[in-house]
């Protein structure tokens, strides 16, 4: 049922983007279980587009701001794939801290049993053209946690400047920008539509510096 959900949701994302995916064989050939995907995070769409198409090799599931994924539908989808909602510490602060200390702990357990965790190492989208991971530690403290675990890093082009970036200056309506959607759609012809291209490339570097200082390993991130 799930894998005919990602289906579904890629065949919808047909409509609008044409994806193109380096690196995906190089991945499945060293094993499909117990990675740590770590994409970048251009805008609000993308782990859509990123979940959908890893969905199908390894079963992913994904950790996502709690406020964006409470939506309808948005609501029962995540929950049917094992989204792992967490707060977000720039909404909520330093009250959120203790909760997102557990969610992570949480996603450690479920790399060591074998799952495949999606995890924005910045914790939210693009605030300008290039990410800036700033003081993020999630990514570190999982490796200080899984020291061999295996990561794949994850970049994400073509996105930025769209409806769903906060290219405009501000934060996208995700509301208006379906309806919108739709209204374009439907008058372009359901297959006629602009589509956009988004290309996204996976690598397993072997010089991720696994044990380096927060700073260190949070530039080289960034970089790639």
């Amino acid at each position: 049922m799930n894998r005919l959900l990602a289906w579904l949701v890629k065949a919808i994302l047909w409509l609008r983007y044409r994806v193109r995916i380096t690196g995906l064989g190089a991945v499945t050939a060293r094993g499909r279980s117990g990675i740590l995907f770590l994409p970048n995070h251009p805008g609000l769409i993308d782990p859509v587009i990123v979940t959908s198409h890893l969905y199908g090799p390894f079963k992913v599931r994904a950790l996502a701001d709690r406020r964006q994924i409470d939506r309808f539908f948005i609501r029962w989808l995540a929950r049917r794939i094992g989204v792992l909602p967490i707060e977000s510490l720039a909404d909520a602060g330093a009250a959120a801290g203790q909760e997102v200390r557990r969610t992570i702990a949480a996603v450690a357990d479920a790399l060591r049993k074998g799952d495949n965790i999606i995890l924005y190492p910045a914790g939210r989208a693009y605030q300008s053209r290039l990410e800036d991971l700033g003081g993020a530690s999630a990514v570190q403290t999982i490796l200080k946690e899984l020291p061999d675990v295996r990561v794949v890093l994850i970049r994400t082009r073509g996105l930025w400047g769209s409806a769903f970036t906060r290219a405009s200056g501000t934060e996208p309506d995700v509301g208006r920008i379906v309806r919108r959607g739709i209204v374009t759609f439907l008058l372009n012809g359901i297959f006629f539509g602009p589509r956009r291209r988004v290309d996204i490339t996976m690598a397993e570097p072997d010089d991720l510096p696994r044990s380096a200082d927060r700073r260190t390993l949070n530039r080289y991130l960034e970089t790639f």
